[in-house]
Order: C-alpha cells, then sequence, then structure tokens
C-alpha cells in the first residue's frame, strides 16, 4: 500500500513539472502588441509582392492601423513609422490652427484595381465620360485615367508610405482654408519627412500624374521602395487586371512610378 501511494505520488509531481515547462507563453493582454524585430528593410530586401501591393497590411508587423482621430476612413493601414511621423505632423500643424486628417493610406493591388476597373469599363464617369465608350482606344484610355489613377501595381500607395490629406478634390485647395493647409505643408512636411511627389510640371517634373495638393509621401521609406521597384520590377511584373496589355505602349513606370519631383528622392 505504502509503494502504491508513493508511485502516485511521484507521478503527480511528474506530471506538476512537465506542466510547468510547457506554460503558456502567450500574452495576458491580447491588446498590447507582441514585441517585434525591428527589420531595417534595404533595396535589395523589400520582395517584389510589397512593391507590387499584393499583400495584407493587416497581417504585417510593421504597419498599424489608422486611429480614427487622424481619418475620416475606417479600417486604413500605414507603415508604423510613417504613421508616427504624421501625428507628430498633425500634432504640430494643431498648434497653428491646421487640422491635418488622412482621407486615403496603404492601398493594396485589389483595392486599385477595382478603382481602375471601374473606370477602365466604364461603371463610373471620368471628367462627365465613360471612357469605355468615350476612348475606345485602350493606349488613350489608359492615359486618361492615368492622369490622376494608377495602374495595379504601380501606385505609391501599395508601400504604407503615402497618404492622401484633407481632400482629393483639386477645388478644396483653392480655398481660403485650402491654401493655408497647402502652405502650411510645404513649409512644415519635409521637418517631418514628408515630401510631396506630384507638383505642377517644371523643371523638377516632367511627366507622370497630374498635380495633386492632397499627395505627400513619407521619404525615409518611401525612396527605398522607388528605388527597389526601379530596379526590380519589369513590365511582365504588372499584370492581372483589365487592361494590364497597355503597360508597355504607356511606359507605365518610366512616366508614372518615378514621374515624382525629383526634390523627394534626391
Amino acid at each position: 500500500m505504502k509503494k502504491l501511494t508513493f508511485a502516485i505520488l511521484l507521478f503527480a509531481a511528474t506530471m506538476l513539472a512537465a506542466c510547468g515547462q510547457s506554460k503558456d507563453t502567450t500574452q495576458t493582454n491580447p491588446k498590447e502588441p507582441l514585441e517585434v524585430e525591428n527589420v531595417v528593410e534595404t533595396t535589395d530586401t523589400i520582395a517584389k509582392k510589397y512593391l507590387l501591393g499584393q499583400f495584407d497590411p493587416a497581417k504585417e508587423s510593421d504597419f498599424s492601423l489608422i486611429a480614427s482621430v487622424y481619418t475620416n476612413k475606417t479600417g486604413i493601414y500605414m507603415k508604423t513609422e510613417a504613421y508616427k511621423s504624421f501625428i507628430a505632423m498633425r500634432d504640430s500643424a494643431l498648434k497653428d490652427g491646421i487640422t491635418l486628417t488622412i482621407v486615403s493610406a496603404t492601398r493594396t493591388f485589389w483595392h486599385q484595381k477595382t478603382i481602375w476597373e471601374n473606370k477602365w469599363n466604364g461603371r463610373q464617369y471620368v471628367g462627365g465620360k465613360l471612357l469605355n465608350v468615350a476612348i475606345p482606344d485602350p493606349s488613350l484610355r489608359a492615359l486618361e485615367i492615368l492622369k490622376y489613377s494608377s495602374m495595379p501595381g504601380t501606385s505609391r500607395h501599395h508601400w504604407g508610405t503615402d497618404i492622401d490629406i484633407n481632400s482629393v478634390d483639386p477645388a478644396y485647395f483653392k480655398t481660403a482654408y485650402g491654401i493655408k493647409v497647402i502652405a502650411w505643408l510645404e513649409e512644415h512636411a519635409p521637418d517631418f519627412g514628408f515630401c510631396r511627389p506630384y507638383t505642377p510640371f517644371g523643371e523638377g517634373r516632367t511627366k507622370g500624374y497630374q498635380p495633386e495638393e492632397w499627395h505627400w509621401t513619407y521619404t525615409p521609406i518611401s525612396c527605398k521602395y522607388q528605388e527597389a521597384y526601379k530596379n526590380q520590377i519589369e513590365y511582365t511584373d504588372i499584370e492581372g487586371f483589365d487592361g494590364d496589355e497597355v503597360v508597355f505602349s504607356t511606359r507605365v513606370i518610366e512616366n508614372n512610378v518615378l514621374g515624382v519631383d525629383v526634390k523627394c528622392c534626391q
């Protein structure tokens, strides 16, 4: 009987020890993010899927969900480093009576595909026209869309570094308040790492999209992505959407992806 009791006690002690060695190492508070290693990206280590927007930012450790206080959208993300710089810039602007609100941030390949194909297939008016009827020539139709919208796989919004601020309506930046907003950004945004890539055409920029006062890029990261795109992406990589056959004729990489103001990535 004593031997049986001892055996039971020995078994129980062994099981307790095993449980102690395999205790749960997950977080007690799931709202607090796990510490992750800070991986420094270089132009050689940036994977094509990130350049082309073929990933889910919600599943990437270096992306953050933008809080509602900073945006009028829901469920949009930015690279965390760029997001923190935007918050600092916004706080600084508020002290000068300027409110900065993100109206667009990271857009995936599939999000951009919807925007592009709505215009390409005449599901959305562009300049008062349904382009599939008004411009039957594929190359000319693409060039019309490319005045303001990117082809899927070519948008800087894929990178998590670029944001649209306050409004995407050019008329907004001609109002008294809009003029103050753009003046503040042009003077102060570089202090926080942001640059306007689509300035008016001139010595600093000769091709690409029409001028966009609202579009700002976080250059400490986006310049690496721009260089990586130039080195890694071929025209054959830009595919998977209606109209993708015109990527060659429109020279979208040289004209649009790289058609930014030179001062952003000198």
